[in-house]
């Protein structure tokens, strides 16, 4: 048996639940995605600083090809077989028409999609979880009223185990 009380509820519920999924899932703002490039690019230094330049003591050692030959074709062949490092270098070299590239193409790809505010998409998320928190202790209250008198009512197939079973938060 369904009320009108239960069925606002677990509507309500359901509005709430696509809300905070839409928010979990909403594109990152501006000033997120200029963090995540700035990141990578602060990663691929990082790799360049931590690998290729620890190999440049290479070039301070007489190889079996002598001491003119230098070491060239060693640090290249080193190069040659770790591709992200050749990708790191490009990244490294020229940071800022990489940041430009990649900023570019990603915001044109946002095409007017929603985007929460940074801060505040936590907090949102947040408010709402404990908005449905309530609802579905209300919920619960309202299927344990109908089970005490007399009615057979089914719980949503994805209710709180917590808030059935009266859990405190």
């Amino acid at each position: 048996m369904k009320t009108a009380k239960l069925e606002k509820l677990r509507e309500q519920i359901t509005a709430i639940k696509v809300e905070i999924v839409e928010i979990e899932k909403a594109q990152l703002t501006t000033p997120e995605i200029e963090a995540r490039v700035d990141g990578f690019i602060e990663e691929m230094k990082s790799k360049v600083t931590g690998e290729i330049l620890d190999c440049a003591g290479a070039l301070t050692h007489i190889n079996e090809l002598g001491a003119g030959a230098g070491n060239w074709p060693v640090v290249g062949s080193w190069v040659h077989s770790r591709p992200v490092i050749g990708f790191a270098m490009a990244v490294t070299l020229n940071p800022q028409a990489f940041r430009a590239m990649v900023l570019d193409t990603a915001l044109k790809k946002l095409n007017g999609g929603r985007q929460e505010h940074a801060v505040g998409r936590g907090e949102l998320v947040a408010e709402l979880r404990g908005k449905l928190r309530l609802l579905e202790q209300d919920e619960e209250a309202e299927v344990l009223r109908l089970e005490e008198s007399g009615f057979d009512v089914l719980r949503r197939e994805d209710a709180d185990p917590a808030v059935v079973l009266g859990l405190a938060a």
